[in-house]
């Protein structure tokens, strides 16, 4: 194939240009710095968005760019393929001939010396093994079956995927394709700098949008992320990227054009059901934890659409596997947002309503874990970052620090001192353009408490919680409830309403022992703006008790209402 003198130039000095001074760990580039420096040019506009793509592609192909044998940092190398080859399709009118010709010979099937069938069947592994070959595999044979082990295990997991995928759960198998020779599902030993990738082949034969494809994976796993599977970093990383880019292979069977964000934090939730032993995906948490103000859309920012694994993680448990399966099918004719609330309908929910609740589970990982709620694996994922902490509870128009997106939220937390008695009022005004949510976590040792509220997108949020003294801390999340819109501003307010304030006018005084003489002796209603705050003296009960504890406070220097509780 020939192409144009000046796209070989061009593809060269990108080459060159982002890997000049970048990074390096025993002389590899890292290939996500190198990338992120492709954006930032064409975000600064000194390039175009076909340039950037050929770039990139040319580092992704690049085998230069592979690293070498010895551990390395996770930056250094890509989760996945997936996303770049998508973009490229997804901009194929943007490139002139030559550089859809250049596109297409990345994108083509590599050609591999030898192949393998899996032993169930389904797969057919292309590898190659000569020492003069980019693509070589480890070369090692324990089982002395003339197949190198590390082709046997690729083999071994994409079956077990295969089972469970297809023949488990009931998930559409990929549409068959005979490229490869055969029907089987094809699988690529390749040298590239990342995980793997899956890359559409062919429209299929539904009257949906299904696509066959096939699947390169790293041909040795060399220099990657560290994780925790007991039989070693290597087949760790094997495992997960089996789970990963053949559930890829499945979603195309369901809509080759799905949001990318759901397809990617589903498969990277695929490799904790499959393989919980590795914790690779683990990797990939602070990039979603640390930022909670970013949306669970987001696609730009690295590697948060691989830490938003806990959207579907959060599903799985609350709800079951099933709902996961059911999401993919209704995402054959509809978008993931979309698909969510059509599936939830049948759990009498939607995603809005349950959006805040999904906030809270994020809140108690780390070292606020609580055993047997939340997350089966709370304890071993990052804290969730704070956006404001007060050292007082009493604030009159908090606004973020980071204000969050659609489908995201910030957290504030805030200490009662011991001059702050009485039951707390908080208040969320939020952005009127879209809905919003409030969780709040009233917090003390060993029991801690939350409210859930979701707007109906006309009104604040207004909260009430009695005996606010009895808490250690309280965290106030809100949370943008909409997908759409970004940066979102809002106002939040926390007041205290005095014990024995029956009558809410703020203050304790003899017009709410009149308050409550008239509840208790002639049927008058009840305190406002909860009826705790008529029990003065806080023995759970409101009762003429209350209102002769507030003639003592006011006219006889008595106790202050509730002191000593």
């Amino acid at each position: 194939m020939t192409f144009n003198i000046l796209i070989f130039i061009k593809r060269f000095l990108l080459v060159a240009i982002f890997a000049v001074g970048l990074s390096s760990i025993s002389g590899a580039i890292d290939v996500n710095h190198a990338f992120d420096q492709i954006d930032q040019d064409f975000e600064a506009g000194h390039i175009t968005k076909a340039e950037k793509l050929v770039g990139q592609m040319s580092l992704f192909f690049d085998r230069s760019a592979v690293l070498s044998a010895n551990k390395s940092e996770l930056t250094s190398m890509l989760k996945s393929g997936t996303p770049l080859i998508r973009e490229v399709y997804e901009n194929w009118e943007l490139f002139s001939t030559d550089e859809q010709s250049l596109m297409t010979a990345y994108l083509s099937r590599p050609s591999l010396e030898t192949t393998y069938d899996s032993p169930g069947g389904f797969f057919k592994i292309h590898f190659d093994t000569a020492l003069n070959s980019p693509e070589m595999v480890p070369p090692e044979d324990k089982d002395s079956n003339l197949i190198p082990d590390y082709v046997d295990r690729i083999a071994q997991y994409c079956d077990s995927s295969y089972q469970y995928y297809v023949v488990g759960k009931g998930y559409l198998p990929p549409p068959v394709d005979a490229q490869g020779g055969d029907s089987l599902y094809d699988i690529y030993l390749m040298a590239i700098p990342a995980y793997g990738a899956t890359f559409p082949d062919a429209p299929g034969d539904s009257v949906w949008d299904d696509y066959s494809s096939f699947i390169g994976i790293h041909h040795n796993f060399y220099g990657f992320a560290p994780n925790d599977d007991p039989e070693g970093d290597t087949i760790g990383s094997q495992k997960v990227t089996c789970a990963h880019e053949y559930f890829h292979a499945v979603q195309l069977a369901y809509d080759r054009y799905e949001a990318l964000w759901w397809m990617e934090a589903s498969a990277t939730w695929m490799e904790e059901v499959l393989f919980p032993e590795v914790n690779d995906n683990y990797n990939y948490l602070p990039y979603y934890f640390n930022f909670p103000e970013i949306g669970l859309q987001n696609i730009s920012e690295n590697f948060h659409l691989y830490g938003a694994f806990v959207w579907p993680a959060y599903l799985n448990q609350k709800y079951n596997s099933q709902i996961l399966k059911d999401i993919w099918s209704a995402c054959r004719y509809n978008s993931a947002i979309d698909a969510f609330d059509s599936s939830l309908i049948l759990h009498g929910t939607s995603m809005q309503n349950i959006f805040p609740e999904f906030t809270l589970w994020n809140y108690y990982t780390g070292s606020r874990a609580m055993p047997g709620q939340y997350y089966e694996s709370a304890a071993d994922y990052p804290m969730v970052a704070i956006d404001q902490s007060f050292s007082e509870v009493t604030h009159d128009s908090i606004h973020p620090i980071k204000p969050p997106d659609a489908l995201a939220c910030n957290y504030i937390k805030m200490s009662p001192t011991i001059n702050e008695w009485g039951h707390s009022e908080l208040l969320l005004d939020g952005s009127n353009l879209v809905r919003w949510g409030l969780v709040t976590i009233f917090s003390q040792a060993g029991d801690d408490s939350s409210h859930v509220i979701v707007s109906n997108g006309l009104q604040d949020i207004l909260l009430y919680q009695s005996r606010l003294d009895m808490f250690d801390y309280v965290v106030a999340v809100p949370s943008v409830i909409t997908p759409f819109l970004d940066d979102l501003d809002y106002r939040f307010d926390s007041d205290l309403i005095p014990y024995g304030d029956a009558n809410f006018d703020r203050v304790t005084n003899v017009g709410d022992a009149i308050y409550l003489i008239n509840l208790v002796f002639k049927g008058g209603p009840v305190a406002i703006p909860i009826w705790q705050t008529g029990n003065a003296n806080c023995d759970a009960v409101v009762n003429v008790a209350d209102a002769v504890t507030i003639i003592n406070f006011v006219f006889n220097n008595g106790a202050e209402p509730c002191s000593g509780e």
